[in-house]
């Protein structure tokens, strides 16, 4: 996908989901359904409550249309989900359970973890600027991006 389209905001974002989404139908996978306001209030609440974290408005934009993406080594973390709770196929990986998992590690309370791709953290600041893609074991910088839109919309574009 040309850098174009990856500007294109919403309209660029809603081609990569749908694109997504229907890679992982064609397989055979479960996709998951969008996230309610209620959810993404709630979601909202406990990132700044456990986290002192904010949700990125590009985030919640994909959480509306699609409430976590797990596909072709791609993780989305969704609003709500837990190990405890799962979503449908077994999704588990809810934005507070994961962070909970990943602040485990030394520095990484610094920052707010979005997803993960197989080798890279898909992080932004706790005020939920600065998207980045951070290696999953140094916590180095592979990657930087102007918006959480078009890192969604880069990581997306190179799936199925």
């Amino acid at each position: 996908m040309d850098s174009e389209t990856l500007m294109a905001g919403d309209d660029g974002m809603d081609a990569v989901i749908v694109a997504a989404r229907d890679a992982q139908v064609a397989v055979g996978e479960t996709v998951q359904a969008g996230a309610d306001e209620a959810r993404i209030a709630a979601l909202r609440a406990a990132l700044q409550r456990e986290f002192g974290a904010t949700l990125p408005e590009d985030y919640a934009a994909l959480l509306r249309r699609s409430d976590g993406v797990d596909f072709d080594g791609l993780v989305l973390y969704g609003s709500w989900q837990s190990e405890a709770n799962p979503g449908p196929a077994g999704f588990w990986q809810g934005l507070v359970a994961a962070n909970r998992l990943w602040r485990q590690g030394p520095g990484h309370e610094t920052w707010l973890v979005l997803g993960e791709t197989d080798i890279d953290l898909f992080t932004v600041n706790l005020d939920g600027s600065g998207p980045v893609l951070r290696d999953k074991v140094s916590s180095d910088v592979n990657q930087t991006f102007p918006s959480v839109g078009v890192a969604i919309q880069a990581l997306l574009a190179t799936r199925g």
